[in-house]
């Protein structure tokens, strides 16, 4: 499918804006596995919104360079270890946290777009409406109904052509 719609903004408040507005927002997996190929920075953590454990990250690169240019190997390689068992880790926590992010953000950017019924609205149909809608045969569909099936609109047509009949007739 063309991505054309995503450069077409026709200025609504409706779906397309708020499906606009959701491509901008939603998280990607090839950028999170991307950003993956640099774990001592830490920059996947950032991107899906985990602030804390992208500084945990960092800061556990800086202690593997720290223990290294110290001369302490053995703390060194430990460091670089773990930073390597939460890279494994993170393999598989990426896909539940882009999930977890854009299911939040879906939710956010669709409950958004309505401000709700205006004031004084009490429903589509007015209280002095004559009564029951569906014991008028003029009617195709009742209000709040299904839509009657092509047989009973041809009962209901057929209905309405012989009470126009007879009413021609009496006149």
């Amino acid at each position: 499918m063309s991505e054309a719609w995503k450069h077409l903004d026709l200025q609504g408040g409706g779906l397309q804006a708020a499906n606009l507005k959701l491509a901008r927002l939603l998280k990607r997996r090839r950028r999170a596995y991307c950003l993956l190929l640099a774990a001592p920075l830490g920059l996947h953590r950032a991107y899906l919104e985990e602030r804390r454990g992208a500084w945990a990250y960092r800061g556990l690169s800086l202690a593997a360079i720290a223990a290294f240019a110290a001369g302490l190997p053995y703390v060194g390689w430990a460091a670089v270890s773990l930073l390597a068992g939460f890279a494994a880790y993170d393999i598989v926590w990426i896909e539940g946290r882009i999930a977890q992010l854009n299911k939040a953000t879906r939710l956010r950017i669709y409950m958004a777009q309505t401000r709700g019924a205006p004031p004084g609205f009490r429903g589509r149909y007015p209280e002095d409406s004559a009564g029951d809608p569906r014991e008028d045969p003029g009617t195709l569909s009742a209000p709040g109904s299904r839509v009657r099936s092509f047989a009973e609109q041809e009962a209901l047509l057929r209905e309405l052509a012989r009470r126009r009949q007879s009413a021609t007739k009496e006149k």
